[in-house]
């Protein structure tokens, strides 16, 4: 069961309060999308997930806290023209200048995460187009987190499969089908030791071969 009630916040930037939503808790039953994405009632939750205050537009998870660069990005053309395009929705445009302020910032997790909220709210609202556009700003908020070393999941196969489902969903197939191949070397590495350890085992001293090794059972 979900539950949320309504608390009224002071913007960190305009000093003006206004009310929003608070997420007291949630559930889950079933599995999560590929991106992680959670199952209901969790998933339905979204529109909880970020703020836009109503008097100077500051958009972020909690608008009572000042992200660093905030008050410039904000007063920025490229927000300000975000900020009030409603295609293809008020919250998926919240959760696009949260994430250009994190970026800003210099937060690229943060930001890839907030870019990806925007991917589902349209993914909602069957705007195939424009949450291809989302994955791709995701993808390359991601990316450039990793090249400043940070970690956007919980461990590397996680990591690795959020962005071959990003890669894949926004088109990209000969891109995530590398990526795939990478991510799998790995893998087929441990099938061939372990099928060494079980020759070794039995004293085993034929010739084998690597399809043997990936199709063994044992």
């Amino acid at each position: 069961m979900t539950r949320a009630t309504k608390a009224e916040y002071i913007c960190a930037i305009c000093g003006k309060s206004s009310e929003h939503w608070y997420l007291l808790s949630t559930n889950t039953s079933g599995l999560a999308d590929l991106d992680t994405r959670p199952p209901e009632m969790e998933r339905s939750t979204i529109k909880y997930w970020v703020q836009r205050c109503p008097h100077c537009g500051y958009c972020a998870s909690d608008i009572s806290k000042l992200l660093p660069q905030a008050v410039e990005t904000t007063k920025s053309n490229v927000y300000q023209k975000l900020l009030n395009t409603t295609y293809p929705s008020k919250l998926a445009n919240s959760f696009l200048c949260w994430s250009a302020i994190e970026e800003k910032s210099g937060n690229y997790v943060n930001a890839g995460w907030a870019a990806l909220y925007a991917v589902w709210v349209c993914d909602d609202m069957g705007s195939d187009k424009e949450a291809q556009k989302c994955r791709k700003i995701t993808i390359g908020l991601f990316q450039k987190a990793k090249e400043m070393g940070g970690n956007f999941g919980s461990d590397k196969e996680t990591e690795e499969i959020i962005m071959i489902d990003l890669l894949r969903r926004s088109g990209q197939f000969e891109l995530a089908l590398k990526m795939c191949e990478e991510a799998l070397k790995p893998r087929i590495k441990e099938k061939i030791l372990q099928f060494q350890k079980s020759l070794i085992k039995i004293s085993d001293v034929n010739s084998h071969t690597i399809t043997e090794a990936i199709e063994n059972k044992n």
